[in-house]
């Protein structure tokens, strides 16, 4: 069930005030977490989907592309494009006892980017709180609709963009339909957010980007860091990058959005309040804190927080195509707990902003 809102009231005038959380509208015949709506050229929304069986049980993969037509959100299609087979079966771990999972996606200029990760299940992982943890981030990309993808498995295994914690959960920041951003430098800078390695229960948030031209090298070299300031300070040293957010425990691997309505940027903290999401019953609740900022570097403030039980919904983020009510209602897409398969795949939660 969803619960009543919790709201806080944002300190700076303008922007968004309040959030409220409607009835979650699920999708059939798949099955996965994770998903992210890249909204394409074409007008198709793409979409990963992690630890999966794709649309209509193709595949039994780490990670899956998938293509999603339609206006209706009660009447959605889905296709399972790619199965990804050389990133592993579901939870296949590599000689690194790890295995691939995936964070952000976006279309842009008619090519879909994707981040791909290498992740420890809380189990085994040796985080105190039993969080997944995450290293070593890549970007891969398709520029046939997701059919087929550049570099390799085998290459961004062996030559991650992003060694280490640091930048490994990038999720682009949304713009729209194909990367269609003007503000703050959008039209010449791709601008990425990551917390500090963990799937669930991350501790705080970062800001990184590239210049447009460059983003189709896929070279970690070409990114720099948000350090401070305006705005104005960045270095290559992702080591310098100063925190967005920080709230140790409490950001899950999660999307940003830029929300023209408001002329502010929308994100979602997520976690689950008895620690990791492995631990016994955890998976059944999850809270979203909600977050908005007039620039991409802040200032970032909470603005209300849900909970969501006994569902779990968890790394939502905003889908723009949908939007309604002149932008006031959105998308959150989710999936909840993978217990319950009831739950367990493609779901749009209505998000009302004041």
């Amino acid at each position: 069930m969803v619960t009543s809102l919790v709201v806080a009231i944002a300190l700076a005038p303008g922007g968004i005030h309040s959030v409220h959380a409607g009835n979650p509208i699920s999708v059939m015949n798949n099955q996965g977490d994770t998903w992210v709506g890249a909204w394409g050229r074409d007008d198709s929304l793409y979409s990963p989907s992690n630890d999966t069986f794709g649309f209509g049980r193709v595949c039994n993969s780490n990670i899956a592309m998938n293509r999603i037509d339609g206006r209706d959100l009660l009447s959605l299609g889905g296709v399972t494009v790619n199965p990804m087979k050389e990133y592993g079966v579901s939870s296949e771990e590599g000689p690194d006892g790890r295995n691939w999972k995936s964070t952000g996606c976006i279309s842009i200029d008619g090519v879909l980017y994707w981040a791909v990760s290498r992740h420890k299940y809380g189990e085994t992982s040796g985080d105190r709180f039993r969080r997944q943890t995450v290293q070593n981030g890549t970007v891969i990309k398709s520029a046939d609709g997701g059919k087929t993808w550049t570099p390799s498995a085998a290459e961004s295994y062996g030559h991650p963009m992003f060694p280490g914690s640091r930048f490994s959960t990038p999720y682009f920041i949304d713009y729209g339909k194909n990367g269609a951003g003007r503000v703050d430098g959008a039209d010449r800078y791709i601008y990425a957010i990551s917390n500090n390695g963990f799937w669930d229960n991350g501790d705080d948030i970062v800001l990184g980007r590239v210049r447009r031209e460059l983003f189709p090298r896929l070279d970690g070299a070409d990114w720099e860091f948000y350090t401070g300031g305006d705005g104005a300070k960045w270095s290559h040293d992702m080591s310098r990058a100063a925190k967005l957010v920080d709230a140790p425990d409490r950001l899950g691997m999660s999307g940003c959005t830029y929300l023209a309505e408001f002329r502010c940027y929308f994100m979602i903290g997520w976690y689950y309040p008895k620690g990791g999401g492995k631990l016994p019953g955890a998976s059944r609740e999850t809270v979203w804190d909600f977050y908005t900022s007039p620039k991409p570097w802040g200032p970032w403030r909470k603005v209300g927080s849900q909970p969501f039980t006994p569902m779990g919904y968890y790394c939502p983020t905003v889908c723009l195509k949908f939007s309604e009510n002149h932008g006031r209602r959105v998308y959150a897409i989710t999936a909840g707990d993978w217990n319950d398969h009831s739950v367990y795949r493609l779901t749009f939660v209505p998000l009302d902003l004041e």
